[in-house]
């Protein structure tokens, strides 16, 4: 019931940022640099994910950055970094942020359920306590492919 009632609060604030959404993306229509061409949008690259060249991302004594990718930013639904991998036992705080809509970071079968607004950013600390491969993903983007993976060993 607690999860049926989340998804439909989930609906209502994601036809609250579509709203939002269209009057921003008309706004920026109509907006320049000054020197009469469109500024494009710019999106700040993961470091840590970046810098290890490896397919997941660990966590030791830091915080782990995700940025929630879409179509108004980057171009495309995806978590950056989509694959995680932490061992049994670590705490972990993860730093959230989406780039132009409302975005989740759920995992079911953790009780992990997060949301971000437009620009900003949540902090949210969690301890791994079972080891095994859980399904990662934004809730109101599921089905554009916005998914990802965290491994605890």
């Amino acid at each position: 019931l607690e999860l049926a009632t989340r998804r439909v609060q989930v609906t209502v604030r994601i036809l609250y940022v579509v709203l939002l959404s269209l009057t921003m993306a008309v706004l920026a229509a109509c907006g320049s640099n000054g020197n009469g061409t469109e500024q494009a949008p710019t999106a700040t690259p993961n470091a840590e994910s970046a810098a290890s060249g490896a397919s997941a991302v660990s966590a030791r004594g830091g915080v782990v950055r995700v940025i929630n990718r879409d179509r108004g930013g980057s171009g495309e639904y995806r978590f950056d970094p989509a694959k995680l991998r932490f061992e049994v036992g670590q705490e972990v705080t993860f730093s959230l942020s989406g780039e132009t809509e409302f975005h989740t970071f759920t995992v079911d079968e953790l009780g992990i359920d997060v949301s971000m607004d437009v620009g900003e950013t949540v902090e949210y600390t969690y301890t791994f306590d079972k080891a095994g491969t859980f399904k990662l993903t934004c809730i109101p983007h599921e089905a554009l492919g916005m998914t990802g993976e965290i491994v605890v060993e």
